[in-house]
């Protein structure tokens, strides 16, 4: 496990499934965390799971990432209580299922305010505290579903695909100064963002076809390859879009 003692780590989509993972990775490592969620309550129950596992503190906090004065008081509330940020994990995203011809425009807008939006957000609130930190992390959570498509979710995939150009754009920026930025594309992991799925047991058939690794991931596979991502043992890798899918898409 590498080791994160000292760091201070930001989860958006903190009450999600894939935060279970990643928190409980970075709080185990002995980051301090905070799961931040537009669901309190939700980000509450990720943030006692994590700090149970003992290694550093994991805390909940509200925030909607697609609301600019949400995002900044997140921050300076996370930098006051924590002690600065050091890592920032852009999680959060919204996964609507319809075909495209049914999109309303208000849910595009939605879904690339949370998805792609909220991720700039985020990074110009914590970056004044990324650019302090003696090694800034920025890992944005991409999708496997931009290398493949993935028919009726025309909204999120467009999000996830902007989320890759963000990642190595801003790696360009901030780069001179230490801060490395990476995206992560996940496969398909069984949380409750799946549930938008009619026919569960047909999904997971399919999954499990595609991959070249026969079991489905874990939200803690994820967290090591976060926590990975966000220690010193990465500090020369930045730019990149690492897959964590057990071979399905191979780029």
């Amino acid at each position: 496990m590498v080791n994160l003692d000292g760091r201070v780590a930001v989860v958006t989509g903190g009450g999600g499934g894939l935060a279970e993972g990643i928190c409980s990775t970075l709080t185990a490592s002995g980051a301090a965390v905070a799961a931040v969620d537009v669901e309190l309550k939700k980000a509450e129950k990720v943030a006692q799971m994590a700090a149970s596992n003992g290694g550093g503190r994991c805390t909940a906090v509200e925030a909607d990432v697609s609301d600019r004065t949400s995002v900044e008081a997140m921050v300076e509330k996370v930098a006051a209580e924590l002690g600065g940020i050091d890592i920032l994990v852009n999680n959060a995203a919204i996964y609507p299922l319809r075909p495209w011809t049914e999109i309303e425009e208000e849910e595009w807008d939605r879904v690339l305010s949370v998805n792609l939006k909220g991720y700039f957000l985020c990074a110009r609130a914590a970056y004044p505290h990324l650019r302090e930190s003696a090694g800034g992390r920025i890992i944005n959570v991409a999708s496997i579903t931009f290398f493949i498509g993935w028919a009726g979710f025309l909204d999120y995939v467009s999000s996830k695909g902007g989320v890759i150009g963000f990642t190595r754009t801003l790696a360009r920026e901030v780069g001179p100064e230490g801060i490395t930025v990476n995206a992560i594309s996940p496969g398909a992991f069984p949380t409750d963002a799946e549930r938008v799925h009619p026919d569960q047991e047909e999904l997971n058939r399919r999954i499990l076809e595609q991959q070249c690794i026969k079991r489905r991931g874990t939200p803690e596979d994820v967290g090591n390859l976060v926590a990975f991502l966000a220690s010193d043992a990465a500090s020369f890798i930045t730019g990149q879009t690492i897959m964590i899918d057990g071979g399905w898409a191979m780029h």
